[in-house]
């Protein structure tokens, strides 16, 4: 494969951009040092091409407590850049290590077959075709691969591997298909995180009550909300990858046919729907309600279902602790009701498979990052 002009011009972009974010990490080195350390350190004493190769899966892999990138954060301190050069970083989040068998050489690029993927590649050098020379049909390499135009670029180390036995091969094609998968993993994440973040600047709050024959209605409009938010800055040769509208929603006549329905959109357990919800948090605002069997019956409904976790229950008692308190006491028949210890042991009796849950991000009604 002959490379186009055009590519090879966006080639000569994006060395400058990885010198750059190189140039980025440095300056800050002693703040980021540390992470690559822990991933990389048994003594926290590197080799020089270790370290590079560090330096590489923390531009390009790495997700900090936010979940945003170190190209995230290049992006936003740059403000210069072009949206050519926007476009290829973005893209540059994106990677994935592989161990790749050489199919083929051209005059700059080169033919791949990934192992761990069993897909074709066809790659070329972000430092020029004469890193390519190394290269021999039949012999491999392991290195990561980061996104280019309809191509791939070699990041950080190329490590040109003896052909060793398959079973070794197949284990670590394994080990770095795990590696892969545990990136896409932080991504749908991040996902989920900035479908929140919309949820939150849209409506207002993380726990909001709807009439249910609004639902539909309201999530088409805050669906085009997050679609246009996630637009706005985003370089027009990109936004052609997303939706430009998100499907229209039909709520279930469960929820649709509820007078309200309670939302709460946790960091972690994602969006929850709950029917009548008005009725399970009433109590807690104001405790006499308690007094009347039915409120009574509501809450203890939401102890005992079995899909229904801790969040509301933790969320009446971080808005409204003192009145939770003192619903929880009025309910159990316990003056001295602790928030703390009493509310852990009640968790525990009731929802306690929810509290072990390994919680996943939740799938969103369109692709949307």
């Amino acid at each position: 494969m002959v490379l186009a002009k055009e590519t090879l011009e966006h080639i000569a972009t994006a060395q400058q951009l990885k010198s750059d974010l190189v140039n980025y990490y440095k300056k800050r080195e002693q703040k980021y040092k540390p992470i690559i350390l822990t991933r990389y350190a048994k003594n926290h004493a590197l080799r020089e091409d270790v370290m590079a190769n560090g330096i590489d899966w923390l531009i390009h892999c790495f997700r900090f407590q936010k979940g945003d990138t170190l190209i995230d954060r290049f992006i936003k301190k740059h403000r210069a850049l072009s949206g050519l050069e926007i476009q290829i970083l973005e893209r540059w989040k994106d990677s994935f290590e592989g161990i790749f068998e050489v199919k083929a050489l051209e005059a700059d690029s080169v033919r791949l077959f990934n192992l761990v993927d069993q897909q074709e590649y066809t790659a070329a050098s972000i430092t020029g075709p004469e890193t390519l020379e190394r290269l021999k049909p039949g012999g491999l390499v392991m290195s990561r691969l980061i996104p280019l135009d309809d191509i791939y670029l070699f990041s950080g180390n190329m490590y040109l591997l003896p052909p060793g036995d398959k079973k070794a091969l197949q284990d670590l094609a394994a080990k770095i298909a795990q590696s892969n998968s545990s990136a896409k993993y932080d991504q749908a994440w991040e996902i989920q995180r900035k479908y929140r973040d919309s949820f939150i600047s849209y409506f207002g709050d993380d726990l909001i009550t709807l009439p249910g024959h609004k639902l539909d209605e309201a999530f088409d409009n805050f669906n085009h909300y997050h679609i246009e938010k996630t637009l706005h800055n985003m370089p027009e040769e990109k936004k052609s990858e997303y939706p430009a509208a998100a499907p229209k929603m039909e709520f279930p006549e469960a929820l649709t046919r509820n007078d309200n329905v309670g939302l709460i959109f946790d960091e972690r357990e994602g969006l929850n729907f709950y029917p009548g919800f008005e009725s399970f948090m009433a109590p807690f605002k104001n405790p006499r309600l308690l007094e009347d069997e039915e409120h009574r019956e509501v809450i203890t409904g939401y102890l005992e279902s079995d899909s229904i976790s801790t969040l509301p229950f933790r969320k009446m008692v971080e808005r409204y602790p003192e009145s939770s308190r003192q619903a929880f006491a009025a309910l159990f028949a316990k003056p001295n009701w602790d928030n703390d210890k009493d509310f852990h042991e009640l968790m525990e009796k009731h929802k306690g498979a929810f509290l072990k849950k390994k919680w996943e991000p939740a799938t969103l009604p369109f692709n949307m990052i």
